[in-house]
């Protein structure tokens, strides 16, 4: 078979897309059980929204100033209120598909405002005995995460009187 140097691009091109197909389509096949959505992981926000303010039962407000956080009244700063707001923005956490049925007055409330989004987000957490659950009021989508992460997203000092 006598082929131009063109027609033997077009070739080698059209090979690479159906071996790119073919790959794609294999890889749908074996990763679209249902054990996978079961354990899906996801972020309380969008990967590249800002948080411009963090309200915890609406005593304690933290918002971002340049590149800093500054907590009103400051009772946490420097390190640890980067790393608690660091915490917000990275955590992901399991999806619920069946929540348990929970109290929402006795849910500690909290309050973003991201930037370019009109609405507020809440958000209402809820610790059980082995896992803290977060409910986010607009979406109506239930996260959970392990226990130990509730004082890294909410640490002792914000709470003390």
């Amino acid at each position: 078979m006598k082929l131009s140097r063109t027609g033997w691009n077009n070739v080698i091109i059209f090979s690479v897309m159906i071996f790119i197909l073919v790959i794609n389509v294999t890889n749908k096949k074996l990763y679209s059980s249902t054990d996978q959505q079961d354990n899906e992981q996801q972020t309380l926000f969008a990967e590249h929204a800002v948080i411009l303010s963090l309200a915890v039962n609406q005593q304690v407000v933290i918002e971002r100033i340049g590149r800093t956080w500054r907590a009103t009244p400051a009772k946490i700063s420097g390190q640890a209120l980067e790393q608690m707001m660091l915490t917000w923005h990275e955590i992901a956490g399991n999806i619920v598909i069946d929540p348990p049925e929970l109290d929402h007055q006795m849910a500690l409330v909290i309050t973003v405002e991201l930037a370019g989004e009109t609405p507020v987000q809440l958000l209402n957490l809820f610790i059980t005995d082995n896992e803290l659950l977060v409910f986010n009021r607009q979406q109506k989508r239930w996260l959970t995460f392990p226990l130990v992460i509730f004082s890294q997203l909410i640490p002792n000092e914000v709470l003390a009187s």
